[in-house]
């Protein structure tokens, strides 16, 4: 067992929120639309994660079905820069429950870790995130 294996095995929602804490306060000390741009980004490498596990898993149906679906939120990321930026935060809301969907509908395999880790840093990021706009 690596050691990030038996880090995160042991409270991984706790360390997903505790990150996604840590990464808002750079969103209350950029500009506005500095602010709007880092989350897009970061959203597009999150939903790019599963593909690499997709890759990892082998099977092309897993790789296609994370690779559209990647796509589809990268997509997001952008109409939340150039429609309006309240399509960000409501994506990481929906990243979160496609993590869920994970444990409970799509196989593509991975650490067990990855998905309470992965949809609690979606949900406190996106409570945060829609925190410092709204009070901007």
């Amino acid at each position: 067992m690596t050691s990030l294996t038996a880090l995160m095995g042991k409270s991984p929602a706790r360390i997903g929120a505790v990150l996604a804490l840590a990464s808002l306060p750079v969103h209350l000390v950029i500009a506005e639309a500095v602010s709007y741009q880092l989350a897009a980004i970061v959203l597009t490498l999150i939903a790019r994660i599963y593909v690499g596990f997709a890759l990892q898993d082998g099977r092309p149906v897993a790789l296609a079905t994370e690779a559209a679906v990647a796509l589809g939120f990268a997509s997001a990321a952008l109409a939340g820069l150039v429609v309006n930026h309240w399509v960000i935060p409501f994506t990481y809301l929906l990243h979160g429950v496609w993590d869920i969907a994970h444990h409970r509908r799509i196989e593509t395999a991975m650490p067990r870790w990855y998905i309470p880790f992965c949809t609690v840093f979606d949900w406190v990021f996106t409570a945060g995130l829609t925190a410092i706009w709204t009070l901007r």
